[in-house]
């Protein structure tokens, strides 16, 4: 037996965003088109990785994977598969843009080749951003709303869920939890908000929701919420803390756990030769309590984890320990591993799923013994100093 690693709708205005909170005027909120129908298909892996790329772009903040996300904009459906809202997307461009004003003309290129939403996006992420004189130069257009002046996202109160979208834009553009201040501001039942006590429940429905949803996913979110909560006293600090257990409801650790860390083996058998067209072969997910190979497969073995700690600035550092027992019990020597790296690397929120960055891939020989070979593996968080030990068989059958 070998074991091998192969480490493989927007409808509004406020201003020129900004990470500090001045005392801006009311923002404006000039009229733009009509939200677009909504598309029929799927999305499909790249529009769910544009999504990521965007939603989780502050992790990372770089520059570099910029241009394809402009890429992308070029195709009609994209907007729209990828689900994130016309509004979000303005906001998401309107900081990128205000934090990057010397790369922006070079990035949009010529505004001819983007369909009207993504237009709109871009024209309004230019005006919100400061960037005004590029909507001429680049799109040849001068939006009535031009005339207006923005006012201030970062301090926006919300009154309905399109500029909650263009709050959580911004967020994602930049990690700043800040500009998601009124939303929870909102949570607070004892603080006016419009007058109007319908909208008023909306708003604070809406701002809930949102929150919750994005509360798994982002760390910061999280950090800040608890921030809140600890300042908070009375029905506000219950709502706050109904709100962070309800993060801890939605996350289900493995039943092998240390805390929140937890994880599991998955295992694959993995195509003996390449696709007839040349693409990448599929491989085959082996299920149940003892999945069964034989001579000659070779046997993908992936560690999947979540609930790991992580560094102030984000940063993981996940590895792990492998070894294989086989029927008689003996371990091969060639089947140990020690501090296999699963994940060192910066990522938005501790309790997403993670496939480890690294895939073992165990190969039968003609002459590996028959019976059930025993899959060992010590998972260590060593930032939150958590262990994990883990194991799984594969029965090799005689034949």
């Amino acid at each position: 037996m070998l074991l091998a690693s192969i480490v493989t709708s927007l409808c509004l205005a406020p201003a020129a965003a900004q990470n500090s909170s001045p005392s801006p005027p009311p923002p404006a909120l000039p009229p733009q088109p009509s939200p677009p129908a909504q598309a029929k298909a799927l999305p499909s892996a790249a529009d769910v990785r544009l999504a990521e790329a965007i939603v989780f772009f502050y992790v990372r903040n770089d520059p570099a994977a910029v241009p394809e996300i402009f890429a992308a904009l070029k195709n009609s459906e994209t907007i729209a598969r990828t689900g994130l809202s016309r509004a979000t997307l303005a906001g998401f461009f309107s900081m990128l843009f205000l934090q990057n004003r010397a790369r922006v003309e070079g990035w949009i290129g010529a505004g001819g080749a983007y369909p009207p939403d993504s237009k709109s996006v871009l024209t309004f992420a230019l005006w919100q951003s400061g960037n005004t004189d590029l909507i001429a130069s680049l799109f040849h257009e001068e939006p009535g709303f031009l005339r207006d002046k923005p006012g201030n996202l970062y301090t926006l109160a919300p009154s309905r869920p399109v500029e909650m979208d263009l709050k959580w834009g911004a967020f994602f553009a930049t990690g700043n939890p800040g500009f998601l201040a009124t939303l929870v501001d909102a949570l607070d039942p004892r603080r006016p908000l419009t007058g109007n006590n319908q909208l008023d429940k909306s708003i604070r429905i809406n701002a809930a929701q949102g929150l919750a949803n994005n509360l798994r996913q982002h760390e910061v979110l999280e950090r800040y919420l608890l921030q809140r909560a600890g300042e908070a006293s009375g029905p506000y600090k219950q709502v706050l803390d109904a709100l962070l257990a309800s993060r801890s409801v939605a996350f289900k650790p493995g039943p092998d756990r240390d805390g929140d860390f937890s994880g599991s083996i998955a295992m694959l058998k993995l195509p003996d030769k390449p696709a007839a067209d040349g693409g990448a072969s599929e491989a085959t997910a082996l299920t149940g309590a003892m999945p069964q190979a034989r001579r000659g497969d070779t046997i993908g073995v992936s560690v999947l984890f979540s609930g790991m700690g992580l560094q102030k600035d984000l940063s993981a550092d996940v590895s792990y320990d492998i070894k294989v027992t086989g029927p008689d019990g003996t371990i091969d020597p060639r089947s140990t591993q020690e501090g296999v790296t699963a994940l060192k690397e910066k990522v938005a929120g501790r309790f997403n799923l993670v496939d480890s960055r690294s895939t073992l891939s165990i190969h039968f020989e003609p002459d590996d013994k028959p019976g059930p070979y025993r899959i060992d593996v010590l998972l260590k968080d060593n930032v939150g100093g958590r262990k994990v030990t883990l194991t799984r068989s594969i029965e090799l059958l005689d034949k």
